[in-house]
């Protein structure tokens, strides 16, 4: 038995290995994203006619390793995929962009504290059961502003 366990245990690490892909590894994280969020909908619209509008929404999520809320935060960005060879009606606001002749909106929903740069210390939860009753929260509120993908990305990674 006792072989057994340390035959377990000295295998594992070599079965569980898995071959890591380093030939992006001097690229941003942001285009590493971007790219691989361009190759994946333009695989899922494949080659043909794009007759009609399409929409993606790209979830993302972080939090730190002792999952604390203030060192937590979820976002989405939305991609619009306009129709091929129609006039399109653009969202103000909104950049038309192109990739692989294909014109596209995107925009991200990244809602934090507008000072989160300067103050990055977020309080969330501060009182006896504010967890549980808002009422209770002695949290200050904050005005809040988006962020956009690329400045979400550089908070994530800390380089911000």
């Amino acid at each position: 038995m006792l072989f057994r366990t340390f035959i377990l245990l000295f295998t594992l690490p070599i079965v569980a290995q898995a071959d890591v892909d380093f030939s992006d590894y001097d690229v941003p994280l942001y285009t590493q994203i971007v790219d691989r969020i361009k190759a994946k909908v333009s695989a899922r619209l494949g080659e043909g006619s794009n007759t009609r509008e399409r929409y993606f929404i790209i979830p993302f999520a972080y939090q730190d390793r002792g999952n604390h809320p203030e060192f937590s935060h979820s976002f989405i960005s939305v991609i619009r995929v306009l129709a091929d060879n129609k006039q399109p009606k653009p969202t103000p606001g909104l950049k038309l962009r192109k990739y692989r002749n294909r014109e596209f909106e995107a925009f991200t929903i990244s809602w934090l504290p507008h000072d989160f740069l300067s103050n990055p210390h977020l309080c969330v939860f501060d009182g006896a059961g504010s967890r549980i009753i808002p009422e209770r929260n002695n949290c200050p509120v904050s005005t809040g502003r988006n962020f956009t993908l690329a400045e979400t990305i550089k908070l994530d990674v800390g380089t911000l």
